[in-house]
């Protein structure tokens, strides 16, 4: 690449065009380097495209070439011989390059070219500095000039019959060797960087998106940075790292990243990983998108794919579409219908910021974990560090000490384990009163018995002193605590999306989880001792007050776009990763259920039937139940309880429960009515559904089995008995 000490003020623009290629994308890459140029000081003088097919040899054609000649020789009078440029948007190879360069008697520059000047001029940290070196070294390195290979002045050594060496292999060697120097380099800086980056522990988010997209302005909106914000490409080389504000706890570090463009240099992209490692290791990417600009859609792709290709892919995604200010009403109902579950803002509106906000701290909950410490009234330093790093949910002054239920990061409730107070199963209702009362909640129990229907909590009933009656759980198991926190989060998240009641906790603690009762009778109650009995309904004749209110609720439930669900961290489980787990599963629960040949085929071939299973993933209760059900007197839906197992998978799951619970028939009324409430249904979805409940056994022996429950696993055998 030719490098002027002084580059020239005025360019031709060349670009190249097929039949293959999308003429608005074409026009829009030619714009965007025009934009680069522009940032450079060049002004744009003229525009040249050739029509030609990839495959053709030359870069140019030849009338094209002696047009191209004939424009530049007008020209150079008008602005100087010194004065122009040819800058094409395509990466050329170094032949091309050179063949152009000598054709036309001009500097030519490239697309890669333009964009290593622009970061040259913008970069400002010292390891932004050395990473675009790196890049533009790499990229040089093959353009070294043959023409101008001469013997060295310096003679002798080291050349083959005593020649010296030529320029050209002077020139690459000086490469090779700076470049071993710059990587050495990069990799004390990197390190540097990594340890003054603050605590690895820390939540963080990291801002990507296309250059000028306004990350900076969301940046400045978050966190109250003063960094620059400008209306230039590249405007933001290297990361800033603030806090999130008004602070949270624990706090959430926020840092602003480069943007990405079409074609960004592969060597750029690769130098500038020390640089995107904000992104790649972020537990969030607040993906900044400008929802103006007609190009959003392929200004997401270029993003996406270039985060792919720093190893970023997995990392969650948040879809912030940025501008919409200067969008219409209908304008704005389109773009969130096209990106469901982004989130429409202007950066410079503190109402949407607020909202961004509040999305960024409900994103994170998923990654903090609840527990009760008991801190020393003495040690003021362990509690004001407990105060700025952890969520405080309770604080309870004793005598001795301060009990505090926390919501924190594994890492920091781990440094204070000598802290956590020392917890011992609940095994009696009183003593769950007991731990109810720690969290502020003076309740008297209806009974002096767990209700024996729970699998993995022990349930107690209870009144408060107004009168309003209570649910409190505990854990039968420790396992059971992770699956409390992917309950809080969906009831959170459908609590204002369904037309029936769910459960809102009031109390969430690794001991003891409490709320006011719901409403309604459950539709089946389970006695130990005498077994199930229906109440209100039955299934043989489901009233259609039944039918329709469940139904609205399915389709209400799995009409939630997964992209919110995703934001709120719970489980998704893909279709073929349902059905390699189902094989497993079968193989693995064989020598305990020992089923008949002719089922397990069974089995088999509705796993290998692709015509029955969706192509479509939906958010599911998971266990639905009769139990889980309240209804109303006239069999209505009411509430739904127990959301442990909700997720986002086949959307079959529930209604196999309905297929098993209350007949095919219930289920193809149920499924009718849920079609029309617009649940998304599928050709197969009926006959899938009642080949999932004769898999039932399966799942739960290997529940059983996981878990080692043997009571479980009985139950597995006697439903396996009844399949027979």
């Amino acid at each position: 690449m030719s490098r002027p000490s002084d580059l020239p003020s005025f360019a031709v623009l060349l670009s190249r065009r097929h039949a293959d290629n999308d003429h608005r994308d074409a026009e829009a890459s030619l714009t965007e380097l025009e934009h680069l140029l522009r940032g450079l000081g060049i002004t744009v003088v003229e525009r040249v495209v050739q029509r030609r097919k990839p495959q053709s040899s030359g870069f140019l054609g030849a009338g094209k070439q002696e047009a191209l000649e004939a424009l530049v020789e007008e020209l150079k009078p008008q602005h100087g011989e010194e004065n122009l440029l040819l800058a094409v948007d395509a990466e050329l190879r170094p032949g091309q390059l050179h063949q152009l360069e000598s054709a036309l008697d001009l500097p030519v520059v490239d697309r890669a070219g333009v964009v290593l000047r622009v970061f040259e001029q913008r970069a400002q940290t010292p390891i932004a500095r050395v990473e675009i070196e790196v890049a533009r070294l790499s990229y040089e390195a093959p353009r070294v000039r043959h023409d101008e290979a001469v013997t060295s002045s310096e003679g002798g050594g080291g050349g083959r019959g005593g020649r010296g060496h030529t320029n050209v292999e002077l020139e690459k060697r000086r490469i090779r060797e700076r470049l071993a120097a710059l990587r050495q380099e990069l990799a004390a800086l990197s390190t540097r960087e990594e340890k003054q980056r603050g605590r690895r522990d820390a939540l963080r988010i990291a801002l990507v998106g296309y250059t000028n997209a306004g990350k900076s302005t969301v940046m400045r909106a978050l966190t109250g940075a003063d960094v620059l914000v400008e209306d230039k490409l590249f405007a933001t080389l290297g990361s800033t790292v603030r806090s999130l504000a008004p602070p949270t706890s624990p706090p959430i570090l926020v840092s602003d990243t480069v943007g990405f463009i079409r074609n960004l240099p592969h060597d750029l992209v690769a130098s500038f990983r020390s640089t995107l490692a904000e992104a790649r290791d972020a537990g969030l990417l607040l993906h900044v998108v400008d929802g103006s600009d007609p190009d959003w859609a392929e200004q997401m792709r270029v993003t996406r794919e270039s985060i792919g290709a720093i190893g970023g892919a997995d990392v969650p995604e948040l879809v912030v579409l940025n501008k919409v200010d200067r969008l219409d009403e209908a304008e704005r109902e389109a773009l969130a219908r096209a990106v469901p579950g982004a989130l429409l803002v202007s950066a410079l509106d503190p109402g949407d910021t607020k909202r961004l906000h509040e999305a960024i701290v409900a994103a994170f909950d998923g990654e903090l974990r609840g527990e009760i410490l008991a801190v020393p009234i003495t040690d003021g330093r362990a509690l004001g560090e407990i105060r700025s790093r952890a969520r405080v949910l309770t604080e309870a002054w004793g005598d001795e000490d301060v009990r505090l239920a926390v919501r924190a990061l594994p890492a920091d409730i781990e440094r204070w384990r000598h802290l956590v107070l020392e917890r011992r199963e609940i095994r009696s209702v009183d003593e769950l009163l007991a731990a109810a009362r720690r969290h502020g909640l003076e309740l008297r129990a209806d009974g002096d018995a767990f209700d024996g229907t729970g699998l993995d909590f022990r349930v107690a009933h209870a009144t408060d002193g107004e009168g309003r009656r209570w649910i409190l759980r505990t854990p039968r198991r420790q396992d059971v605590q992770a699956s409390s926190l992917v309950e809080a989060r969906v009831l959170a998240l459908v609590q204002p999306r369904l037309p029936v009641a769910v459960p809102q906790w009031h109390v969430h603690a690794p001991d003891v989880i409490a709320y006011p009762r719901l409403e309604g009778v459950p539709a089946v109650t389970v006695d130990p001792a005498s077994g199930p009995t229906w109440n209100v309904i039955r299934p043989g004749e489901l009233p259609e007050a039944f039918v329709e209110s469940l139904a609205t609720a399915l389709a209400a439930l799995q009409a939630i776009p997964i992209v919110e669900v995703q934001q709120a961290g719970l489980p998704l489980r893909r279709i073929d990763d349902v059905r390699t787990e189902l094989f497993h599963a079968i193989e693995a629960t064989a020598a305990e259920l020992r089923p008949p040949e002719r089922l397990r085929a069974r089995w088999l071939r509705w796993l290998d039937e692709d015509r029955c299973w969706p192509e479509h993933l939906a958010l599911v209760h998971g266990d639905l139940h009769p139990g889980h059900l309240l209804l109303a007197p006239d069999g209505a839906l009411r509430g739904i309880l127990d959301w442990t197992e909700a997720q986002v998978t086949d959307p079959s799951v529930d209604f196999a429960m309905i297929h098993g619970c209350f007949g095919a028939a219930a289920l193809g009324r149920i499924v009718a009515r849920f079609e029309e409430a617009g649940g998304r249904t599928w050709r197969g979805l009926l006959w899938h559904a009642a080949e999932r409940w004769a898999a039932f056994p399966v799942l739960a022996a290997a529940w059983a089995l996981r878990t080692g429950n043997d009571t479980a696993l009985e139950f597995a055998r006697s439903e396996l008995a009844g399949a027979r």
